[in-house]
C-alpha cells in the first residue's frame, strides 16, 4: 500500500481554490482528514483533497451531483452509470429483457458451475404465526444452522452452493412457503396468484433490484462477512438495514398513497394537496441518481408494453407527469414496485418482498467477494464534538 500524502493548509486550499475556513468546515464534515503536523499546525489528506476536488469539477460542468459519493472499497460486482447498474460488465436493463435472478445471481456471484443445480434445501422450522414477511425471514434464517451442519463454512468451494441454498430458503420464508427448485420469478408469481404477464414484469423486477452497489443493507453484509461471520448472519446483518422505511420498506410508502388512485382520482389536486402540505411524495426521487432512475424507466416500460389496455397503467404516463411538474422530481425503482403490485392486485407487501428476495443476490455477492478480502472493515470517524484542553 503506498505511503499517505499530507498537504499543509495553504496548499490544500490553494488545490481546492477556496479561504482556509472552508477548508476547516469540510474537515468538520468528515470530507477531508488531518493528522497532527509540527507545532500547531495540521496536515490534510491529499487523497481526500483531490477526490473532493473531482467532485466539485464534476458539479461545476454538470450542474448536478456526480452519481456516486466517495468510493470507500473497492469491487468488481456492480457499476452505477447513468443507464442504471452494471453487473461486471453487463448493463441491468439489458438484463431484464430475457434474464432470470438466478442467471444474474451466477453473473454476480461469478460462477463457473451451476449453484442452483442442487435440490432445494428443507424449509425452515415452525415460526410463530402472524409474522410479517421480513420478520419471518430474519427468524428463518437465524434457525439456518439447524438443517446445515456446514452453516459456518467459509470454504470457498462450498460458499456458491450455500448461497444458492439460502436464496431458495428465504424466498420459502418471504412467502411462507416452502423451498423449492424453480426460478424465483415463477415461485413467487404463483405464491401471488399471478399471471403470466405478472411474471415477466416480476421476474424483470428481480433482475433489476438483485444489486445496487454499496447500498446501506449491503455494506452491512460486508462488514459482518469482513468479521468471517457465516454467510447467513451476513445476510441478517444485509436484512436489518433493509427493513428500514428510508431502504427496503420504501415501496410500502408510495403503496400506501398509490393505493388511494381510482380510475376517478383527480390526479393532479391529490398531489397539489400533498404539495401544499409539504409532505414529500415517496416513490419519486433519487438520492444517487439525482433525476432520473433507469431501472424505473426500464421496469415502466416492461409494465406498459405487458399491460398497454389495463386502465391503471394508461394513467401511469400522465401521473407521473403531474408528479413531475408539481414536485420537479422523477420516479424510482420503488414507485414502479407498488404500480406493480397496484396493476395485478398483488398481496400486501408483495413489491417489498420482490425488492428483497432480489436483493438477497446481491448480498450474497458481496459477502463472497468480501471474504476473498484479508482486510476487516473499520471506518474511522470525524470526530467533531469537544476535545480535553
Amino acid at each position: 500500500m503506498s505511503k499517505p500524502i499530507y498537504l499543509s493548509a495553504r496548499e490544500a486550499a490553494a488545490e481546492l481554490g477556496v479561504q482556509p475556513a472552508t477548508l476547516y468546515a469540510y474537515v468538520s464534515r468528515g470530507q477531508i482528514s488531518s493528522v497532527a503536523g509540527h507545532g500547531k499546525q495540521r496536515r490534510y489528506d491529499a487523497s481526500d483533497v483531490r477526490r473532493l476536488k473531482g467532485r466539485k469539477a464534476a458539479e461545476d460542468q454538470t450542474g448536478k451531483r456526480p452519481l456516486t459519493g466517495d468510493p470507500v472499497l473497492e469491487t468488481e460486482l456492480t457499476l452505477i452509470s447513468e443507464d442504471g447498474p452494471v453487473y461486471r460488465g453487463r448493463r441491468a436493463r439489458d438484463l431484464a429483457q430475457n434474464s432470470t435472478l438466478e442467471s444474474v445471481a451466477t453473473l454476480l456471484w461469478a460462477s463457473e458451475h451451476d449453484p442452483f443445480a442442487e435440490a432445494a434445501p428443507l424449509p425452515p422450522p415452525a415460526l410463530p404465526t402472524g409474522l410479517a414477511a421480513l420478520d419471518r425471514l430474519m427468524m428463518a434464517l437465524a434457525a439456518w444452522p439447524l438443517q446445515d451442519r456446514a452453516a459456518y463454512t467459509q470454504a470457498p468451494q462450498l460458499l456458491q452452493l450455500k448461497g444458492a441454498a439460502l436464496l431458495r430458503y428465504s424466498v420459502a420464508a418471504l412467502l411462507d412457503a416452502k423451498p423449492v427448485a424453480i426460478p424465483v420469478h415463477t415461485q413467487i408469481a404463483t405464491a401471488f396468484g399471478a399471471g403470466t404477464a405478472a411474471k415477466n414484469v416480476i421476474r424483470a423486477a428481480l433482475v433489476l433490484c438483485a444489486d445496487h452497489e454499496l447500498n446501506t443493507s449491503a455494506f452491512a453484509a460486508r462488514c459482518a462477512a469482513s468479521t468471517r461471520a457465516p454467510l447467513h448472519a451476513a445476510l441478517i446483518s444485509g436484512l436489518g438495514a433493509f427493513a428500514g422505511p428510508r431502504h427496503g420498506a420504501a415501496s410500502d410508502r408510495a403503496t400506501a398513497w398509490l393505493s388511494d388512485i381510482t380510475p376517478e382520482t383527480d390526479i393532479e389536486a391529490v398531489l397539489a394537496d400533498r404539495l401544499s402540505r409539504g409532505e414529500p411524495l415517496p416513490g419519486f426521487g433519487h438520492v444517487i441518481y439525482g433525476e432520473k432512475d433507469p431501472r424505473a424507466e426500464c421496469l415502466l416500460d416492461v409494465l406498459y408494453r405487458g399491460e398497454p389496455d389495463h386502465p391503471f397503467v394508461r394513467r401511469l404516463p400522465g401521473l407521473i407527469g403531474v408528479a413531475r411538474d408539481l414536485f420537479g422530481v422523477a420516479p424510482n425503482i420503488d414507485l414502479v414496485l407498488a404500480a406493480l403490485q397496484k396493476t395485478y392486485d398483488l398481496p400486501k407487501d408483495a413489491g417489498k418482498i420482490i425488492f428483497c428476495a432480489a436483493r438477497m443476490t446481491g448480498w450474497i455477492a458481496h459477502a463472497l467477494e468480501q471474504y476473498a478480502a484479508p482486510e476487516q472493515i473499520r471506518p474511522r470517524a470525524a470526530y467533531v464534538g469537544e476535545r480535553p484542553e
